[in-house]
Order: structure tokens, then C-alpha cells, then sequence
């Protein structure tokens, strides 16, 4: 059996605490690591705020928690500026910071390496107006003996 939930916020950035909340929650439910699912979470919908809405509150996001038997699904959507096509697509896997190079060291512009590095699967869609971030991580079924 699959079962969701939805939750909305304001694209504000103290808004995102409340899905971390949430995130935690289901996490613990189902016995999953929470930090690297977080992490791609809060990335997600930073990127939102940020880019999609440019930092200006008052627009709608909304999360959807999907899981199912065999994985956890999140998808990330709003009605704001699309990404430019083929950027997910684009981004480099997340590479360990050189220390003799500075600019590696930025956090900026490492969103999505990190959302990836994060989650088993990710896609994005741009559709009549609405983006869509989804992204799933596998749950680690046990076996009964």
C-alpha cells in the first residue's frame, strides 16, 4: 500500500523548519537515515525560494511525502520560474572540497550535486506551470525468517 501526504508552505525560508519537522518524523516512522534525506529536502525547497520564486515570499510550495513498500518519494513542486532544461541533468556529481582551491570549498551552486548525492533517483518536470522536483530514496526492506 502506498500512502501520502501533502503539506504547503509559504516560500519563506523559516517556513522549510516546519517540513524538516515533518521529514523527521516520517524518517523515524520508517526507519530511514534522516540527515542525507533532509539535506536533499531542504536543499530542494531552498532552490524554490531562491530560484524559482527569487526570494520573494507570499508564493506556494508544496511537498509531497509518497512511500510505498519498497521506497520513499518526495516531490518538491511550485509554480514559479522553471529550471533551464537539461540543468539536473547537467550537474556533476558532488566532489570532496580541494583545500588548495578556495571556490571548491562555496557551498553555492552545489544544490543539486547535493540533492543527488542524497537520494537514489531525481527528476524534474516543467508542466502547464508547475515544477516538479521528485525525488525517492529505496527503503531497506528486512527479510523475516
Amino acid at each position: 500500500m502506498t500512502r501520502t501526504i501533502t503539506l504547503a508552505i509559504e516560500s519563506r525560508a523559516e517556513c522549510i523548519e516546519l517540513l524538516s519537522g515533518a521529514l523527521c518524523g516520517l524518517c523515524q516512522l520508517l526507519a530511514l537515515p534522516t540527515a542525507p534525506i533532509e539535506i536533499a529536502l531542504v536543499e530542494a525547497v531552498n532552490n524554490v525560494v531562491e530560484h524559482a520564486y527569487h526570494g520573494e515570499p507570499g508564493h506556494p510550495v508544496w511537498v509531497e511525502f509518497e512511500w510505498a513498500p519498497d521506497c520513499l518519494n518526495l516531490r518538491v513542486r511550485d509554480c514559479g520560474q522553471p529550471m533551464a532544461p537539461g540543468r539536473l541533468e547537467a550537474m556533476a556529481p558532488l566532489a570532496d572540497p580541494d583545500p588548495d582551491d578556495l571556490a571548491t570549498l562555496s557551498l553555492r551552486s552545489r544544490g543539486l550535486s547535493l540533492i543527488k548525492s542524497c537520494m537514489d533517483k531525481v527528476e524534474y518536470e516543467a508542466r502547464d506551470g508547475v515544477n516538479t522536483l521528485s525525488m525517492s530514496r529505496a527503503l531497506v526492506v528486512s527479510e523475516s525468517v
